[in-house]
């Protein structure tokens, strides 16, 4: 004999309660209400009955444990919106220490209104092996016997391995923290006026960390940049005697192989106030003077710098100057014209010349 089976429609007209009851009481799942309802019904209900059944009397949901409303009583205090006017006064206040951190690229210095020196130190890439060390002694300890010389450099004052290049540290005798150690040795071994920072300075940045700005802060630098210096020299008791507008960074934007100073030249060209611009960078040198317009004459300087043995220099083609390491730049500012400003390449030979023009200048005014 076939088993009866339920259809939906006879399951609720007949068994309504049951359906309830096991639903909304005993809150039994769709198969459990189906083998319920077979054993007290003796006959078959299937699941897809009970399922049908179940949705049309609007139970095929079962309410969960659920709370469905909570309240929270928030005692915190909750802070005070600034109002407008002080919102716009924090903003001018904010620019205006933008703007004043920004003039650290903007100096202006009072000097003796006599000869003087500046020695323009090339990348001297210290914690590298093969940094000239004995040529960067020299001009140093040559240097601390000149009275009147101020020295400058360009940047790289280290390596600063990063990235893929840290592998090159394998190739390194020298620890990281032995390239600080020498760093500080040599901006305390002299007077220096400005630093500025090269690439590979920049490498040793973290955000709101600029270490070599540390040392040369601690050292007593008097102008540092991580990237440009335009400093504005001015003479002592003299406002009769032009400014000497000179700016200093590692590099210049332009190249070209008719010569190493394109960039800087066409920096002096374009400026339309500067004197003297000073680079280093891509480890050549040369000198370029020039009468702009307005006789302004402009020295456009790169300095070499110390690193020798360059394997990137081999790799790339790159032929290796012998000479240009530093550069002296004498200034005299009671001079008009071409003879304000020398450059001299043989930092002996500078300093006999400018050792000679204080002789000069000092007994003239002893007169």
């Amino acid at each position: 004999m076939e088993e009866k089976r339920l259809t939906t429609q006879e399951l609720i007209e007949e068994h309504k309660d049951l359906l309830l009851k096991f639903r909304k009481v005993e809150k039994l799942s769709i198969k459990a209400t189906a083998i319920r309802l077979s054993e007290e019904l003796e006959c078959s209900v299937s699941k897809d009955v009970v399922f049908s059944a179940f949705k049309k009397l609007g139970i095929n949901k079962l309410a969960t444990n659920k709370i469905s409303k909570v309240l929270i009583e928030d005692k915190t205090e909750q802070p005070e919106e600034i109002t407008i006017d002080e919102l716009i006064q924090s903003r001018i206040k904010a620019s205006r220490v933008k703007r004043s951190k920004h003039r650290m690229h903007n100096r202006s210095l009072e000097l003796p209104a006599e000869p003087i020196g500046f020695l323009v130190m090339g990348d001297p890439h210290i914690d590298n092996d093969g940094c000239d060390f004995a040529k960067l002694l020299e001009d140093i300890e040559l240097t601390q016997k000149q009275e009147g010389v101020m020295a400058a450099c360009v940047g790289d004052i280290q390596d600063n391995w990063i990235g893929r290049l840290q592998k090159l540290y394998a190739n390194s005798s020298m620890k990281a923290s032995d390239g600080w150690r020498l760093s500080k040795w040599m901006l305390s071994s002299l007077q220096w006026v400005a630093i500025v920072g090269g690439n590979h300075d920049s490498w040793s940045h973290a955000p709101g960390v600029d270490p070599l700005g540390w040392v040369a802060k601690e050292c007593g630098v008097l102008c540092y940049a991580p990237d440009e210096l335009r400093i504005t020299l001015n003479w002592r008791g003299r406002p009769d005697l032009e400014p000497i507008v000179w700016v200093i960074r590692h590099d210049f934007r332009g190249r070209s192989w008719f010569h190493p100073t394109h960039g800087v030249h066409k920096e002096a060209m374009l400026d339309g106030r500067c004197h003297l611009l000073t680079a280093g960078h891509i480890h050549q040198w040369g000198q370029l003077t020039s009468e702009q317009r307005h006789e302004r004459v402009t020295h456009s300087l790169r300095v070499r710098g110390y690193k020798r043995a360059d394997a990137y220099a081999v790799e790339k083609g790159f032929y290796e100057q012998q000479f240009g390491e530093s550069a002296l730049v004498v200034i005299d500012p009671t001079v008009e014209g071409t003879g304000r400003i020398n450059v001299y390449w043989d930092l002996k030979q500078g300093y006999e010349i400018l050792s000679h023009m204080r002789d000069c200048f000092f007994m003239n005014q002893e007169e």
